[in-house]
Formats: C-alpha cells, sequence, structure tokens
C-alpha cells in the first residue's frame, strides 16, 4: 500500500480547530507539526527536536515513538507496528464496505474503541468530517478522563 492508500491530505483541515478539544492530552507536547493523518483520524506529529508523536484517537492516548522521521520509517517496516498504525485489513473491508473516502473525511468509530463494546465490525464506523470526528470524539474522552475503569457510561452518539 502506498502512503495516499492509508492516509488523507492535511491540506484544508482546520486542525487548530479541531485538535483543541484534545487540549486535555496535548498538554504533554503542545508544539508540533502534523506529519500525517491515518484514515481513522489518527495523528503522527513531529516536534521541533525531531521526535515523532502518534495522537491515538481511537484509544484517548498520545506518546512520542520514535525519535525521527527516519527511525519511524524503521518501526513501521515491521508489518506488526505497520498493522497497529494504520489497520490496512480494516480499511480494507470499509473500503469494501463503506466505500472510499472524499477528502476532508475519515472512517470514525460509532462506539470508540476505549469501550468495551467497541469492536473493529464495518458496522461500528461511519464516514465523517474528520474536523466533526475529532472535536467529538477529543471532548467525549476529555470528560471520561479519571473514570475508573469498568464504571458504566452512557453517551449519545451524534453525527
Amino acid at each position: 500500500m502506498s502512503i495516499e492508500d492509508i492516509s488523507i491530505p492535511i491540506d484544508g483541515v482546520n486542525w487548530q480547530a479541531c485538535l483543541q478539544h484534545w487540549s486535555w492530552i496535548l498538554k504533554k507536547c503542545p508544539e508540533f507539526n502534523i506529519l500525517l493523518a491515518t484514515k481513522f483520524g489518527e495523528i503522527f506529529v513531529t516536534t521541533s527536536d525531531g521526535a515523532v508523536w502518534f495522537l491515538s484517537t481511537s484509544n484517548g492516548s498520545f506518546e512520542r515513538i520514535a525519535e525521527s522521521q527516519d527511525q519511524l520509517v524503521e518501526i513501521l517496516k515491521h508489518q506488526e507496528s505497520y498493522d497497529y498504525y494504520f489497520m490496512p485489513q480494516v480499511l480494507a473491508v470499509l473500503e469494501d464496505s463503506l466505500g472510499p473516502l472524499e477528502s476532508g473525511y475519515c472512517y470514525g468509530f460509532h462506539v470508540p474503541m476505549v469501550f468495551v463494546e467497541s469492536s473493529l465490525d464495518p458496522s461500528n464506523f461511519k464516514i465523517i468530517r474528520i474536523e466533526n470526528y475529532l472535536a467529538g470524539l477529543g471532548d467525549m474522552l476529555g470528560k471520561l478522563q479519571g473514570v475508573p475503569n469498568g464504571l458504566e457510561v452512557t453517551f449519545k452518539a451524534v453525527d
């Protein structure tokens, strides 16, 4: 798969507006440039020291994963890492069942991966504007910070 097959164009997205909803976790590393966005709305960023961080919107984490873009390339040569970050098998199924993405859109979870009820089944995905998805998901996951694991919560999904 080419980079275009596993990512979405980052141009034309108002990243400032949608990522402000992730300030609760981005404070770990508040200054960065967006390197790449996956078709699932997950984001690789680079910092002024060259390090690469990964914002996993599906599980609400933001971690330094490589010391440089070259190291990231080496990491992604391992099939297990590539599969983790880009989920190509899931992507292929979603493209067949939901169709291809238009510019500015991503495949978003109906029930995010932080919930035990979530799944990688195509019925748990929708095509959604990345800005709307990241804003809503960031707000929701931010509100769940500090909630003990296993506690039952209720939320209303909005398209």
